[in-house]
């Protein structure tokens, strides 16, 4: 299309949508049915993508215009900017943040190749493309670990551009960074050196004498300090109600306290910093050092293979080595056998004990239920066969699930069965709803069973 002629097409429907959205009435909908607001949500979230990948378009025009080799002669400079996400934030009153990832995915937008085509005819959006290009990374030699060939490269974005549709671009990007190490095995440990290079604190002294922290961590970094955050404000957050005595009126104690959870995880830390190893941690998060936990095949550490790798538990892979470092310092290995049993014995007692919880955790990797995304930290353990009925406190027997889910299970009437490692969530008698196989949450343990 002559350039004019595109210009006049781009311009008028863009128009055209602003003064359509505009000259909707903005009365509230509480008049609405709920079938209605569901297709009012569909239909505004088709708009948006549309208009956004419109837009993606339109910054990558901005950025090939503004290429840093042009120097001033740029058309961001030419504009009064210093760069394009200067651009995009005085222009299209954009975030910083916002501007960054436009800015990225106006590349992607305007670059040959499957990603750029799914973009521009609309198969995915322009939050997936950014998930999907930021997850896998580059392909080339400035890429961690081996370069991938451009036909396997192509292949996975084709692959998940199929899964977007099924995955929200917060998925669909760990999604990505799993396909990534699945494709590059021997890279894992380059990328992890790399995200461990990339860690940062920064201190940013306010105006109004506040002092604000920037905190990148790695993985292994997040692995600590996730679980302190989690146990100084889970109890506020609907943290588990099956604890021990002592843990339970230290939860009550924080659901009552006045402070906001963001003023207790504030305050928690301080205290952890000011006081340092002579704090009593049995009273601010309970009776536990906080510890990182790395998934590994038992046939892999005795191996000594160097192109075998664990998972920590937030699903990011580590190096062999990293894991032979941690389980030297302190940290918790868990070791599975080759059906994906974790090797550990439970205990005949009501409550799963810590080592069993941990061992749970490991293996489900958070709440089994369906679609259902709970950290461990967030679960309770659930007897498939009730302890009333003669079950057994047995991590065979035992399965991770949140709070609500956990309810929900007992109070409709359904129930999970066992068959080896294998559990099935059966549906509740005469309800119509379908059984399902439950599937683990734990990256390691579905590398595991794949391989």
């Amino acid at each position: 299309m002559p350039p004019v002629r595109l210009y006049d097409a781009l311009h008028g429907a863009l128009r055209a949508a602003l003064a359509a959205v505009e000259g909707a009435p903005g009365d509230p909908l509480s008049d609405v049915t709920d079938g209605q607001l569901r297709a009012l949500v569909a239909l505004g979230a088709s708009l948006q993508q549309a208009v956004e990948r419109r837009s993606a378009l339109i910054a990558g025009e901005v950025a090939r215009r503004s290429a840093p080799e042009l120097g001033l002669a740029g058309f961001a400079q030419r504009s009064g900017h210093r760069t394009v996400q200067e651009f995009l934030r005085a222009e299209a009153g954009m975030t910083g943040r916002d501007a960054a990832a436009m800015s990225r995915v106006g590349d992607i937008a305007n670059s040959p190749g499957a990603l750029g085509d799914a973009l521009r005819d609309g198969r995915v959006s322009v939050a997936a493309a950014d998930a999907i290009q930021t997850g896998l990374g580059p392909a080339g030699s400035e890429a961690p670990g081996e370069p991938l060939p451009p036909e396997v490269m192509t292949r996975a974005v084709e692959r998940l551009c199929e899964e977007s549709a099924v995955l929200d671009p917060d998925r669909l990007q760990k999604r990505a960074r799993e396909l990534r190490d699945e494709l590059d095995e021997a890279g894992i440990v380059d990328r992890e050196r790399a995200r461990r290079a990339a860690r940062s604190l920064r201190l940013v002294r306010q105006p109004d004498g506040m002092t604000r922290i920037v905190w990148l961590l790695d993985p292994e970094s997040a692995a600590v300090v996730t679980q302190v955050y989690d146990r100084a404000t889970s109890p506020r957050r609907g943290g588990p109600r099956f604890v021990e005595a002592g843990a339970r009126e230290r939860a009550r104690g924080l659901v009552d306290d006045e402070r906001s959870t963001e003023q207790l995880a504030s305050d928690a830390f301080t205290e952890l910093l000011r006081s340092s190893a002579t704090i009593d941690h049995s009273v601010l998060l309970g009776g536990e050092e906080p510890a990182v936990r790395v998934l590994v095949r038992h046939a892999d550490l005795a191996s000594g293979d160097p192109v075998g790798h664990g998972v920590l538990e937030s699903g990011e892979a580590v190096g062999m080595a990293t894991v032979e470092r941690l389980a030297c310092g302190g940290a918790e290995p868990i070791l599975f056998a080759d059906d994906g049993r974790v090797l550990a014995l439970g205990r005949t007692q009501r409550l799963f004990n810590r080592r069993q919880r941990r061992a749970l955790a490991a293996r489900d990797g958070g709440c089994m239920w369906p679609g259902c995304e709970r950290p461990p930290s967030w679960t309770e353990a659930h007897h498939t066969r009730p302890w009333a009925q003669g079950g057994r406190t047995d991590v065979d027997d035992g399965v991770l699930l949140c709070r609500h889910h956990h309810l929900r299970l007992h109070d409709e009437g359904w129930r999970i069965s066992r068959t080896g490692g294998r559990y099935r969530l059966e549906a509740p008698p005469g309800s119509g709803r379908q059984s399902v196989m439950l599937a683990t949450k734990s990256r390691a343990v579905r590398e595991l069973l794949a391989g």
